[in-house]
């Protein structure tokens, strides 16, 4: 019995115990309470929207963003949620982590043509998120897609870009930079200005100008530091950088059929990819020093086939270059062989696409005016200056050819008599365009300025 009252009194003593450890317990869980931490706020996006790529391919760049909490600070060690929405894409994870920064990336495969769309959603707070867009394509970059959409109008003006410019201010320094012409025949054109650019601040001397075929227009300049460079300007005037070249003094450009961008420079042809990115073609390069160069102030590329015609200085030759976008389809071929003054005084050059002849701009002390090469190689003078424009002075100096495909002529700048020369392609004629009442719309009347000329589309 003494036992069993032993039991029943400790049995009692442990529930007395208990609820008071329960409570103790539960006294020290209150105290320990923290407030909850600044919540999930704001989700940026720091790089990698509105990117441009081939369809199935990864974007050039990931996506790139910043979550900040409530309080301001970085969302560290937060996680964020992908989702494609738009495009049938795919992403490289599902969801991040973000870094002590805050900072979460993920990579983007894009999927089928069309628009391209994805989300990134903070899982602690789905109000902080962020929407990216991309753009699925048959080609890797803008300039490539031949859909054309006119940025510069109306057809047929023609643009000039010139460092000396005398697009004079009223009472004012000269300029220079781009001039928008546009022809009134017979006889006259008028100028405008499109961009110009203070002479003292402006050093850059320009080397050619061309058209893409989504209707761009580009640069090709040497900068005030020496620099070889390819910009885009837009309709507005706003310049933007497109390329940086290898070469010494420039070069000139054109633009194949489906929109990549080519040129030559001394050291033979090239193109120029999405991202600043410079092709060679092997049998087609030289050393850049007379003689083992190419004439780097004449190249033009066939409308139609895309094929690149280039001349090489060593053996004074005209090259055709057979080209499928980037791709060197044929060994280089030499069309014809040019006469000295032809090959080292060709100063522009164009393609007709009617049926594949090449005109070439001639300007040297002997030798002023137009060589035709058909595609078949046989040379012939369309006209010669001297003789169609008059002696000395009157047979002018020129620079640049630009081709007017819907009406075939072709226009070249005449810098000492400020006037524009256009050579019909049907007739053989020449016609000579004045300004009509805008004395620095041309150029600045010094003899042989440097200047780019392209037809608009």
């Amino acid at each position: 019995m003494r036992l069993q009252g032993f039991i029943v009194r400790a049995a009692r003593a442990r529930l007395v115990f208990l609820p008071a450890v329960i409570a103790i317990l539960g006294v020290a869980a209150c105290s320990n309470n923290e407030e909850p931490g600044p919540a999930a706020q704001n989700l940026i996006i720091v790089s990698g929207d509105n990117q441009y790529s081939k369809f199935g391919t990864e974007l050039e760049n990931p996506i790139t963003l910043k979550l900040t909490l409530s309080d301001g600070k970085p969302g560290k060690d937060e996680v964020i949620n992908f989702k494609v929405v738009e495009g049938g894409g795919t992403l490289s994870r599902g969801s991040a982590t973000a870094n002590s920064s805050g900072i979460v990336t993920v990579r983007w495969t894009l999927g089928p043509v069309g628009p391209q769309r994805m989300t990134a959603t903070a899982a602690s707070n789905s109000a902080a998120s962020a929407i990216m867009l991309a753009t699925s394509s048959e080609y890797y970059c803008p300039e490539e897609d031949p859909a054309f959409v006119r940025k510069f109008s109306p057809a047929q003006d023609l643009l000039l870009f010139t460092r000396q410019s005398t697009l004079l201010v009223s009472g004012g320094a000269p300029q220079v930079g781009i001039v928008q012409i546009s022809p009134q025949f017979p006889g006259g054109f008028v100028g405008s200005k499109l961009q110009s650019f203070q002479e003292g601040t402006l050093l850059n001397v320009v080397r050619d100008c061309a058209f893409s075929a989504n209707g761009s227009f580009y640069l090709a300049w040497t900068t005030g530091s020496a620099v070889q460079e390819i910009v885009e300007v837009t309709g507005g005037g706003t310049i933007s950088h497109f390329a940086t070249l290898d070469s010494f003094s420039g070069s000139e450009i054109d633009m194949l059929p489906g929109g990549v961008l080519a040129g030559c420079d001394e050291f033979g042809p090239f193109t120029v990819g999405c991202r600043d990115t410079l092709t060679r073609y092997d049998d087609a390069m030289f050393g850049g020093t007379a003689p083992d160069a190419a004439n780097n102030d004449a190249m033009a590329v066939d409308p139609v086939s895309g094929d690149l015609y280039f001349i090489a200085l060593p053996d004074r030759s005209l090259r055709r270059l057979p080209l499928d976008g980037y791709t060197q389809t044929g060994p280089v071929e030499e069309v014809v062989t040019l006469e000295i003054d032809e090959a080292y005084g060709a100063a522009g050059m164009v393609v007709d696409d009617n049926d594949g002849s090449v005109f070439i701009l001639v300007e040297s002390t002997d030798t002023r005016g137009i060589v035709k090469v058909t595609s078949a190689g046989v040379k012939t003078t369309a006209s010669d200056f001297f003789v169609d424009r008059g002696a000395g002075p009157a047979a002018g100096i020129q620079s640049d050819l630009a081709i007017d495909q819907t009406f075939r002529q072709v226009y070249t700048l005449d810098t000492l008599n400020n006037v524009i020369v256009v050579y019909q392609i049907a007739t053989g004629d020449i016609g000579i365009l004045a300004s009509s009442g805008d004395p620095g719309a041309a150029s600045n009347p010094s003899s042989g300025e440097r200047v780019g000329l392209s037809v608009m589309r």
